[in-house]
């Protein structure tokens, strides 16, 4: 089945029941590799920036923009501890054509859930929002995100569109290969942590509603911490952040992590 044909009423159906779900479909498996080779050239390439320097989106349509995210809070206040890297790509940069086919196909995804058109997010002063593709890489040696909800952004997305919030996302990363501890999970309708790497390994698309229980247990406690290696834990994510004529200082007013 073509990803345009989900149904995307048994997709709701499942979040409701269970909290999350899991598709592994071919034109996204398809993709998955070359895109994982792109963002380990720019990890090669790129310059790491401290959590707390801004960027605005157009600085994307020049180069990536990839930055720390450590504390012990996120940048909205609340008390959940993180430690890891993400990487903002344009998904028009045709320096990296698979990653832009991969958050293309995931954005079709979301905005279909949400009842959106499919150009929706790609002009930020007519839609009031913008694409924030990334990838998040946990390193080997302590990534990870401790367990919360999502409760900021659900309620902007409600608020400015009335639409419910999704949160989408592709594994680019093998448990047993690339990490071998921890990693992303949710908690689901049974109340039991469900290992995402397990659920859905490489390759797959998982969806779910923020507000359920999720984070990244430690990874590979064993090792050396290490933000210049491609090892470790990696998701692709692409969310809605609130338009805004100002540099986004990450996570400050304006949105959310996700695992």
């Amino acid at each position: 089945m073509e990803l345009a044909k989900l149904d995307l009423d048994q997709v709701d159906g499942e979040l409701d029941e269970s909290g999350y779900v899991v598709i592994r479909h071919p034109e996204i498996a398809s993709i998955c590799s070359a895109a994982r080779a792109e963002y380990e050239l720019c990890l090669q390439s790129s310059t790491v920036h401290a959590p707390r320097d801004s960027f605005n989106y157009r600085d994307l349509t020049k180069r990536p923009w990839r930055k720390l995210a450590i504390g012990s809070r996120n940048g909205l206040g609340h008390p959940y501890a993180q430690n890891l890297q993400s990487t903002y790509f344009d998904p028009n940069d045709q320096n990296f054509r698979a990653l832009g086919r991969l958050f293309r196909a995931m954005i079709a995804v979301r905005n279909n859930l949400m009842r959106v058109g499919p150009g929706f997010g790609d002009e930020p002063e007519r839609d009031r929002f913008w694409n924030a593709c990334r990838i998040h890489h946990y390193p080997r040696g302590g990534g990870f995100m401790a367990m919360h909800k999502d409760t900021h952004f659900p309620k902007v997305i409600e608020t400015q569109t009335g639409k419910p919030f999704y949160q989408v996302s592709v594994l680019l990363s093998r448990k047993g290969t690339d990490f071998f501890s921890g990693g992303g999970f949710v908690i689901g309708s049974t109340e039991q942590k469900v290992d995402l790497e397990t659920a859905g390994g490489f390759g797959a698309l998982v969806i779910f509603d923020g507000r359920t229980s999720h984070g990244v247990d430690d990874v590979d406690l064993d090792q050396v911490i290490d933000f210049s290696r491609p090892d470790g834990r990696l998701a692709a994510f692409v969310i809605f952040i609130l338009f805004s004529e100002e540099p986004l200082l990450t996570w400050h007013g304006r949105s959310c992590w996700s695992v």
